[in-house]
C-alpha cells in the first residue's frame, strides 16, 4: 500500500476537523447532576427554570438572568402579606410591622418577596409552568415558552424531594416533548450533610453559563462566611453547646391538635450542628414533624429559630398569641430568646442567602462570640457583595426578606 502523500493527509485532517466543528458549532455539553450530557445551545436565550428562586439568584449573580422566558414557581408571581404581633407599653397585645418604622403604630402587617422577584420584577409577568398550589406542572405552559434549555431543580417545593416515582416521571415527561433538561439536585433531595450539593448546583450553572470563575468566586465567598462562624464556635465543648429548635408556627399545627412544627435532620439544622456547632436537640430524620405543648416542654430549647412554616412568623407571636400562651415557660419564650429566620416563601430547600440564616443562628446561639458582628449591617453587605446592588435596593432586599426586625433589635 502506497503511503499517502503529505498533501493528502494534511486534506483529510482538515475534513475530520471541519466535520468536528460541524457537528460541535452550535452546542456544548455539560454534564448535569444527574451525570447526564446536555446539549446547551452556543446561543442560549430561551430558559425555562423550575425551582422556588435559587437559579434565578444564581442566574442574578451571573448576569443572564433576562435569558430566563418562563418560571416554575408562584413564589415569584406573589407579594406576601402577614399579620404581626407585639406588645404595646402597657402590656396588652397589638398588631405592628417591623417594616413601616415610621408607622408602627398605625402599621398591622408585614410584606414579604423571593429575593429572585426584588431583584428582578419582570418575573412577576412570565408564564408560570406550576399551579398556584406548586403540586401540578402544566407542560403544555411549559412547551408553548419554547424553551431552547429547561433547569429543573429537584427537591424544591415545585418538585419535592420525597418521592422519586413523581420525580422520575416528570423528568421522564420533559425529556418525551423534546426539550433539553438539566436537572440539579437540591441538598433536601440528596439528603447530604451541609452544602456540598449546592456547591454543586452553583458550579454546575457556571458551566452552563461559561461563567466557572464567577460561580467559584460566588462560592469562596459564602464558604468564607461558613468558615467564620466555625472558627468562633469549633472550641465549644458538648456540655456547653446552646440547646437549639427550629419550629414552624404554621396554622396547619394548630388546627391538627398541635402547638408547631418542629425539623430534624435536613439541611437548615445541619447548620446548627456542624457549623454553629450548638445542640439541634430535636434530631428526627423528618421536617415539618408535629408537635405538642408536652413534647416541647420535655425538650424545653434554650434558643427558638422560627423558619417560614406556611407563612413568616415572628417572635412576638411566641409572646404574645393566646395560641402560645402555654408556652410562656418554655426557657427560650421565658429569656426572650426567639428569633426569626428570613423569609423564604415555598421553601423546601436552602438558597443563596442560606448564609443570613446561618449568622442570625450563630448570634443567636451564642451572642457574645458575635457581639461584634451586626448581623443587619452583615445582611447589606452580603446583598452588596453577591447581587451588585445599591444601599437601597439592599435595604429593599432586607425589608422584603422581612429581616427589619433586626435593625429594630439591633441584633
Amino acid at each position: 500500500m502506497k503511503k499517502l502523500s503529505f498533501t493528502v493527509l494534511i486534506l483529510f485532517a482538515m475534513a475530520i476537523s471541519s466535520y468536528a466543528k460541524g457537528v460541535d458549532k452550535d452546542y456544548y455539553i455539560v454534564k448535569d447532576m444527574r451525570g447526564v450530557d446536555v446539549k446547551i445551545p452556543n446561543n442560549l436565550n430561551r430558559i425555562a427554570t423550575i425551582d422556588d428562586g435559587l437559579v434565578e439568584s444564581v442566574m442574578t449573580y451571573l448576569g443572564v438572568v433576562d435569558k430566563v422566558i418562563s418560571i416554575g414557581s408562584w413564589s415569584m408571581k406573589r407579594r406576601y402579606k402577614y399579620e404581626s404581633y407585639s406588645s404595646s407599653k402597657d402590656g396588652s397585645s397589638k398588631n405592628i410591622s417591623t417594616k413601616d418604622t415610621a408607622n408602627k403604630d398605625n402599621s398591622t402587617y408585614l410584606y414579604g418577596l423571593n429575593t429572585a422577584l426584588t431583584l428582578n420584577p419582570n418575573l412577576e409577568d412570565l408564564s408560570c409552568v406550576n399551579s398556584p398550589q406548586g403540586n401540578i406542572i402544566n407542560y403544555e405552559t411549559l412547551v408553548k415558552s419554547k424553551p431552547e434549555l429547561v433547569i429543573l431543580r429537584v427537591g424544591d417545593c415545585t418538585v419535592r424531594g420525597g418521592n422519586q416515582e413523581h420525580i422520575d416521571k416528570t423528568i421522564a415527561t420533559i425529556e418525551k416533548l423534546g426539550l433539553p433538561l438539566f436537572v440539579l439536585y437540591s441538598p433536601s433531595y440528596l439528603k447530604l450533610s451541609g452544602t456540598k450539593s449546592l456547591k454543586d448546583e452553583i458550579y454546575a450553572l457556571g458551566k452552563v453559563f461559561n461563567k466557572s470563575k464567577e460561580t467559584a468566586l460566588l462560592y469562596k465567598y459564602l464558604l468564607s462566611i461558613e468558615e467564620l462562624v466555625r472558627d468562633r464556635t469549633k472550641h465549644i465543648k458538648a456540655k456547653d453547646k446552646s440547646k437549639v429548635m427550629y419550629l414552624g408556627l404554621s396554622s396547619s399545627a394548630l388546627s391538627d391538635g398541635g402547638v408547631a412544627l418542629v425539623s430534624g435532620d435536613v439541611a437548615d439544622t445541619y447548620i446548627v450542628e456542624d457549623i454553629v456547632n450548638a445542640d439541634n436537640v430535636y434530631n428526627g430524620s423528618t421536617a415539618r414533624v408535629l408537635f405538642s405543648a408536652e413534647q416541647l416542654y420535655s425538650i424545653n430549647p434554650e434558643v427558638i429559630i422560627l423558619f417560614t412554616s406556611n407563612g413568616f412568623h415572628t417572635k412576638d407571636k411566641l409572646y404574645n398569641k393566646k395560641d402560645y400562651k402555654k408556652l410562656s415557660k418554655l426557657k427560650a419564650i421565658k429569656n426572650k430568646r426567639v428569633y426569626s429566620l428570613a423569609f423564604n416563601p415555598m421553601y423546601c430547600s436552602i438558597r443563596l442567602e442560606y448564609p443570613i440564616d446561618m449568622l442570625i443562628v450563630a448570634k443567636a446561639s451564642y451572642p457574645e462570640l458575635f457581639k461584634d458582628i451586626k448581623v443587619h449591617e452583615f445582611i447589606l453587605d452580603f446583598y452588596k457583595k453577591v447581587y451588585s446592588v445599591d444601599d437601597a435596593t439592599a435595604n429593599e432586599l432586607r425589608s422584603n426578606q422581612i429581616l427589619d426586625w433586626t435593625v429594630d433589635d439591633d441584633f
